[in-house]
């Protein structure tokens, strides 16, 4: 079996003694390497490893007497195969030259596969029986991916909205609420390595900047996340300090866009070990901008959507024993926004008449202490985080000036949130080499959601016409399980259940010049989540599953209005909204075919969806969650990888399903078989990757991604109006690779789409004009990175 060269780099490893394939995996995260190949052949136990050694000094420890071997076709992976038994000894044998091994042999092709751990312990994702993609920081670096909106052609059934930075909602498997963001909790779960950064906020944007991966997890994960993961679970990894080698990058980016100008980018990374092999410190900078390409002739100012985003992100590990690492993070993160990004249909492309600008405000912060343990007796991982997510919007009310008894003229709406969370997580597993394995966690969390809402002419003086102030006190605790038994050595069954208690308290004041209206009102939320799992290993290279598992989102209570609002009665909103539940049902198969060259995952999912809750907004303006009715979806999804020679890889994406609303509430006016908001039947997704070695370690490399979405509506009612989606997104690029160096150009919307992305940008002008959010026009962009 073939070996990586003697000359091999150095890693740090912490890896119990256990079984040659839980090892390997251990071995993969921890080298930061793709791992494929014929883990479930080798057999035996793996010996402890601890310290810095070379990778395939590691590597012959981990597969002595495993009956594997391995090759390295790639800095970057590693691919595990049976080991040739050795050939039948004979009294004069005759001398053989092996045949060399053909340049595109099945082995030397293998796609490796990225360790993920969003199941809470290490696995890959081929071969783990949930649908989970898992996208790469490499793939993330190369492609010049900065937010969550661009990874959504990549992975299948993912829809980001397009309000704007740092307002999106991120929507999985057509299960949608609504477009519009306010009391309900969110329908994915958003972490930032082990810690929950959303609870009913739009995605903070966060720039992806020095990502090891980015794991999505489709369907309801109620027994491991909780609420707010109906959806799924979108999870972010950041690199993790290295506490031997001292390392460093710096990028520079500038960018063009047509009807606007000039966008920039900087990024830079340090990662210095104070302590050399035991502690280290990781720091991430950046700031990028771009120019805006709407225009607003009513206020005479072109170009008003332009953002700007800066964050800074530092990491300190310290090693505190061969089995235990501390690390203690901080993050923070501003965006700006100048305005919306929305037109009107009727004034042209790229136009609005606002009399009044929108800029919206996102600052995120999070400091969180890490604790990570590992031996023969388990894993463990333990995490406390504080977080604060506060964001201001500006929304035109010019239209709404007689609904508040003001005069014609400018008026606008200005909302202030805000959400501070203490947050507690510990999770332990038992060893992964046991016929019976366990997984047991505690959560708590404690905080408060703040919102101030005011309405008055602008510029404001005085009083406004209506405001409100509202506090949300919030209290989770919850304990939960997994226990998996393996009835063969290829049939597994897991049973999980989630336990949780819920409690809120909420204050509000509604103030206008005729009085105000006070509601205080708390509620506690009890109950449990539960999940079912059985996975079989058909081949070495196929796996099936079938699943069925529950989602949940708390109720709450409705406060905003004028006052004389009216509560509880027919096409009123309700005092309380109740909570909401999904089951998700689902058969799916992973296959790996031509000794991993091909990698193909295929489910069928069917979800049923009880008490749908929405956010929306009444003619004033103001906004109320409704329970609108209950809903299903039904369809199918298929990813696949190809890597056709060694110098091209292809990937494919597609979701066909069948979202609706199939039990209308009749207080609410949905029309029923209507499809759920935002989220269309069909999205598909190509990409290509071609890659060229033209000089001694120097690469060319030439990319391109095609993504489709189909048809969708903004609204429950199916309104043509509101009818957007329908468009072709393209994105191409091209780079140039060195070892301490690489310049990449890209370019986005080549063909100058201008497609409805998004039928919604101010809650003013739903039932008043037509939106269009374009497509940002044509960019070209250029990046330059070194390390150092």
């Amino acid at each position: 079996m073939a070996h990586a060269g003697a000359s091999t780099p150095s890693v740090r490893l912490r890896i119990a003694a256990k079984p040659v394939r839980a090892a390997l995996i251990d071995f993969a995260l921890q080298a930061d390497l793709s791992l494929g190949g014929d883990l479930d052949l080798c057999v035996g136990e793996a010996p402890a490893l601890a310290g810095r050694m070379p990778i395939d000094t590691a590597l012959k420890k981990l597969l002595a007497h495993s009956g594997c071997g391995y090759i390295q076709p790639d800095i970057r992976t590693i691919v595990v195969r049976k080991a040739e038994p050795p050939p039948p000894r004979v009294s004069h044998p005759t001398p053989r030259v092996a045949p060399p091994s053909p340049p595109d042999a099945p082995t030397s092709l293998a796609i490796g596969e990225i360790v993920i751990t969003a199941q809470r312990y290490p696995n890959l994702p081929g071969r783990t029986p949930y649908g989970i993609s898992v996208v790469s920081g490499e793939t993330i670096d190369r492609e010049g991916v900065a937010s969550m909106s661009d990874l959504s052609g990549q992975v299948a059934g993912m829809t980001v909205t397009n309000l704007g930075p740092g307002r999106d909602k991120i929507l999985l498997r057509g299960l949608s609420d609504g477009a519009f963001t306010g009391q309900t909790q969110s329908m994915v779960a958003l972490y930032l390595d082990d810690v929950p950064i959303t609870y009913n906020a739009p995605d903070p944007n966060l720039r992806l900047a020095d990502i090891d991966r980015v794991e999505v997890m489709r369907g309801p994960q109620g027994t491991l996340y909780g609420g707010g993961s109906l959806g799924g679970v979108l999870r972010i990894a950041t690199r993790q300090p290295d506490l031997d080698g001292f390392d460093a990058m710096a990028m520079v980016g500038l960018s063009q866009t047509a009807h606007g100008g000039i966008g920039t980018e900087l990024e830079s990374m340090v990662n210095l070990p104070l302590l050399p092999g035991r502690l280290a410190l990781r720091t991430v900078a950046y700031r990028d901008s771009q120019d805006g390409y709407i225009n607003n002739p009513a206020l005479g100012l072109s170009h008003i959507n332009g953002s700007q985003r800066e964050g800074f992100r530092a990491a300190l590990s310290a090693a505190l024993s061969s089995e235990w690492v501390a690390t203690f993070n901080v993050t923070d993160q501003s965006i700006h926004n100048d305005d919306t990004q929305y037109a009107i249909r009727r004034l042209g492309r790229r136009v609005r008449d606002n009399l009044v600008r929108e800029p919206h405000d996102n600052d995120f912060d999070r400091e969180s202490l890490t604790l990570n343990g590992e031996g023969d007796w388990g894993r463990l991982t333990a995490s406390i985080a504080k977080l604060a997510h506060h964001f201001d919007s500006r929304y035109d009310a010019s239209t709404a000036t007689a609904l508040y008894g003001l005069p014609s003229g400018p008026a606008a709406l200005d909302e202030a949130k805000s959400i501070d969370l203490t947050i507690a997580e510990a999770t332990y597993t038992t060893p992964q080499d046991r016929r019976w394995r366990a997984l047991l966690g505690v959560f708590a969390s404690t905080g408060s959601t703040k919102l101030r809402t005011a309405l008055g002419s602008y510029p404001l003086v005085g009083d406004p016409a209506y405001a409100e102030a509202r506090k949300d006190k919030i209290n989770e605790t919850a304990v939960y399980g997994e226990l998996t038994f393996d009835i063969t050595s290829r049939l597994a069954a897991t049973a999980g259940l989630r336990w949780f208690d819920y409690r809120f308290d909420t204050l509000s004041v509604v103030t206008q010049a005729a009085g105000q209206r006070l509601f205080d009102g708390s509620d506690d939320a009890e109950g449990v989540s539960p999940k079912v799992l059985l996975s079989y290993r058909a081949r070495p290279n196929v796996l099936v599953y079938a699943q069925a598992a529950e989602g949940y989102r708390p109720g709450g209570y409705n406060t905003a209005g004028r006052l004389g609002q009216i509560f509880d009665q027919p096409r009123t909103p309700h005092r309380r909204y109740e909570p909401d539940e999904l089951w998700n049902y689902e058969i799916g198969a992973k296959a790996r075919w031509w000794g991993d060259r091909l990698q193909t995952r295929l489910a069928l999912f069917y979800a049923t969806w009880n008490a749908v809750q929405s956010d929306q907004y009444l003619s004033d303006g103001t906004a109320y969650t409704a329970n609108i009715g209950n809903g299903e979806n039904r369809g199918v999804e298929a990813e696949g990888a190809w890597r056709v020679n060694s110098h091209l890889d292809l990937r494919a994406a597609t979701i066909l399903n069948d979202p609706e609303i199939n039990r209308p509430n009749a207080t609410f006016g949905s029309r029923r078989k209507a499809g759920l908001p935002g989220v269309s039947r069909v999205a598909a997704s190509t990409g290509f990757d071609y890659h060229r070695d033209v000089a001694q370690d120097r690469v060319l490399r030439v990319q391109g991604q095609f993504s489709y979405v189909g048809n969708s509506y903004i609204t429950f009612d199916a309104n043509k109006m509101h009818k957007m989606g329908k468009f072709l997104a393209v994105r191409a690029g091209a780079a140039w690779e060195t070892p301490s160096w690489t310049l990449t150009a890209t370019i986005d919307n080549p063909l100058g789409g201008y497609a409805n992305s998004f039928s919604f940008g101010n809650p003013f002008l739903i039932l008043r004009d037509r939106v269009v959010t374009p497509p940002r026009p044509r960019t070209i962009a250029v990046r330059l990175s070194s390390r150092f």
